[in-house]
């Protein structure tokens, strides 16, 4: 945002506006795997008790199957490694 703001222009570009958007959902995915990774490794040493959804992930896990909450920021059939390779290259 800070590099956009600096830019001679007032106006974001279309494509300014598309990276901002991007950069946002990547954030709140990145977000919300590393939480959900971290409360299911607590779960499964015994720091916490575990949930439905700790279960449900780490089921997802074991199947390569994309986890419900990390498909919602974009879906694909993919299985889970070959979707993991996409992330990393987006």
């Amino acid at each position: 945002m800070e590099k956009i703001e600096a830019k001679n222009d007032p106006i974001p570009s279309p494509y300014d506006i598309f990276c901002l958007q991007e950069c946002e959902k990547m954030n709140s995915l990145l977000s919300e795997i590393t939480g959900s990774l971290e409360g299911l490794y607590m779960g499964l040493d015994g720091a916490l008790n575990m949930t439905d959804q700790m279960e449900l992930l780490a089921n997802s896990l074991t199947l390569n199957r994309i986890p419900d909450k990390w498909g919602s920021f974009y879906p694909s059939k993919k299985s889970l490694p070959n979707w993991f390779k996409e992330l990393k290259l987006r």
